[in-house]
């Protein structure tokens, strides 16, 4: 015991020292390139208020609303079945990974930490679905991605089924490792006892529709401080979000430049922020398009650093969830991503040339018109997109459930 409070002391006292180095030096970089680093920061900035503030606020909001209505409880007992058999989950967490899919990080963090505020789910499994539903906005991938870098807003469709498929199998993946008894006897003692209590000649329906009525009297917010309440919570994300897209730009362009400049530009910004790294990848020459492709796959599913520590943030709560657990799964997600890319992309081209993406290299002005390019102008069609795919996705895991909940009577 003695040698492992040490050993954390020594950890704690280098990773101090090597931090407190690490920002010394980036404070040299900045003041030595000032123009280089503003760029940078200007770039972060345009991306975050034109492409990822407006996809993310109105869902965040509507998001916000839905729990505080009970709504996500009765999608909750709905999906029962695909969360426990599948993720090993309570079923409550189908409105969280549903709202990842559609708004992206860091928004299902955010709703995770909504429901630990409530009494919906405790820490522990909050943190687990805060994995579960980390994906990278839709919009992101099919606008910057497929039409501003690749130029083929087909091959942004590609990415974004691969992107979806590859993050639930990962976390099957995860999910099925072996569980010990007592925790096979724990799920399955709850779920028993909370439908004994439930009447049994009501349907399903009826059930979602009483915990619903729950959940809405449990919280008892008026519609004026739901809303304002929402709004706030939104942006104050958002925010957040903004401060790390910013200051890993500049983090990436310092080390590109000064620590190690012979490595290839897109595997450091990749690593670090996923937006200069997918940018970085359309410019450089590879094996083949194939191997191009998957890695940019890769690289969304690994969705970097920053993307990390925007999730953890957002939990604020000790939900447990080290960061090297979650890169790992992150890193599971990549390696999923990657190889269903390299198996499916040549079929997927065959089925219609239409979806070949322009690869090669993009000038640099791209990026520019890319960044310059504003989701506000396209916030009500975007608002519907983001309600028709959450209704679609809904109606898939509510069939899925269906399934997988009488194949286990």
């Amino acid at each position: 015991m003695n040698k492992a409070h040490i050993f954390k002391r020594i950890f704690s006292l280098w990773s101090t020292i090597l931090l407190g180095a690490a920002a010394i030096l980036l404070v040299f970089a900045v003041v030595s390139s000032p123009e280089t680093a503003f760029q940078s920061s200007l770039q972060a900035l345009k991306l975050w208020w034109n492409i990822v503030f407006p996809a993310l606020l109105p869902f965040l909001v509507l998001v916000e609303i839905i729990n505080a209505y009970g709504w996500a409880q009765g999608i909750g007992v709905l999906m029962e079945p695909l969360m426990r058999k599948v993720f090993r989950l309570p079923g409550k967490g189908g409105s969280v990974l549903i709202t990842g899919m559609i708004a992206g990080f860091p928004a299902g963090a955010q709703v995770s930490a909504t429901m630990v505020e409530q009494g919906e789910l405790d820490a522990k499994d909050a943190g687990k679905l805060a994995a579960l539903s980390h994906f990278c906005n839709p919009m992101t991938i099919l606008i910057v991605i497929g039409s501003g870098l690749l130029h083929q807003p087909a091959a942004g469709y590609f990415l974004l089924a691969i992107h979806w498929i590859s993050g639930l199998l990962a976390a099957w993946t995860y999910s099925a490792r072996r569980v010990t008894l007592t925790r096979k006897m724990s799920l399955q003692s709850e779920y028993a006892t909370k439908h004994k209590k439930q009447n049994k000649n009501a349907s399903l329906l009826l059930q979602a529709a009483r915990a619903a009525s729950e959940a809405r009297t449990r919280d008892g917010r008026s519609f004026g401080k739901l809303l304002g309440e929402s709004v706030s919570r939104s942006v104050h994300t958002l925010m957040m979000t903004g401060g790390f897209i910013m200051i890993f730009s500049v983090i990436v362009n310092a080390i590109s430049s000064y620590v190690l400049p012979n490595v290839p530009s897109y595997a450091t910004a990749s690593l670090f922020e996923f937006h200069l790294g997918a940018q970085r990848i359309s410019e450089g020459s590879f094996v083949s398009p194939t191997m191009q492709l998957a890695i940019l796959s890769a690289v969304l599913a690994w969705s970097g650093v920053s993307a990390h520590l925007q999730t953890l943030s957002g939990m604020k709560t000790n939900s447990g969830l080290k960061w090297t657990v979650f890169a790992f799964k992150r890193l599971v997600h990549a390696a999923y991503a990657f190889g269903l890319t390299l198996v499916l992309w040549e079929p997927a081209s065959s089925i219609t040339s239409s979806v070949l993406p322009a690869f090669g290299y993009v000038p640099q002005d791209t990026l520019q018109n890319e960044h310059s390019f504003s989701l506000w102008s396209e916030f009500y069609k975007l608002f519907q997109w983001q309600i028709v795919t959450a209704i679609v996705l809904i109606g898939l895991f509510l069939t899925m459930s269906r399934f997988i909940g009488r194949l286990s009577r």
